[in-house]
């Protein structure tokens, strides 16, 4: 018997609940930006995002593990050289970091709710404004958190297509009240 995909999302008690309509809100709030913002600065704020999950990611067991295997070779030598020589640190430390694994499941929890059809007859939503992220201060972004954060971006991208293809039965997703699961040491990153 093949297991029906299903995806659990914790919502932050000081935030706006997620609802199937909320979802969509915001998938399109982050399309019709794009028509507003530069590429460098999508691409900017999605590589500062995935540097920051690489930073979180370099907490657990597993992240760290990478981040040191990266560190001691080829990459990190080079990444450095390229960093500094390009100036990418200096552009992406004033890039909002975007939310990449939060948007990733998010979007994909819109492939298997059940009310999608009906959430488009609803009047048109607004996406929550995101442009009141951006850093203060210039954050340090490093080479290897991103290369860390690439990692666990790909692995979550994985899993989550092999769920959406395994997936068998009606789809279901789920909203719960509650605080967010913390990261796993023994397992998968950050779930």
């Amino acid at each position: 018997m093949t297991a029906r995909a299903q995806v659990r999302l914790v919502d932050e008690p000081d935030r706006a609940g997620r609802t199937t309509a909320a979802l969509v809100a915001s998938l399109s709030g982050r399309l019709a930006a794009l028509s507003l913002v530069s590429g460098a600065d999508v691409v900017g704020a999605l590589a500062a995002g995935v540097a920051a999950l690489g930073r979180q990611a370099a907490e657990t067991t597993e992240g760290r593990r990478l981040r040191d295997g990266l560190a001691h070779g080829r990459p990190a030598t080079n990444a450095a050289l390229l960093w500094k020589q390009l100036g990418i640190e200096r552009w992406l430390s004033t890039m909002p970091p975007s939310r990449v694994l939060d948007q990733l499941r998010n979007d994909a929890a819109l492939l298997l709710v059940d009310d999608l059809a009906e959430t488009f007859e609803l009047p048109p939503l607004v996406a929550e404004p995101t442009g009141a992220d951006r850093p203060a201060d210039p954050a340090r972004i490093d080479p290897l958190d991103l290369m860390v954060g690439m990692w666990v971006l790909a692995t979550d991208t994985v899993d989550l297509v092999q769920a959406l293809a395994d997936s068998s039965g009606p789809p279901t997703a789920t909203v719960v009240p509650g605080r967010p699961a913390p990261a796993r040491v023994d397992g998968g990153v950050l779930r």
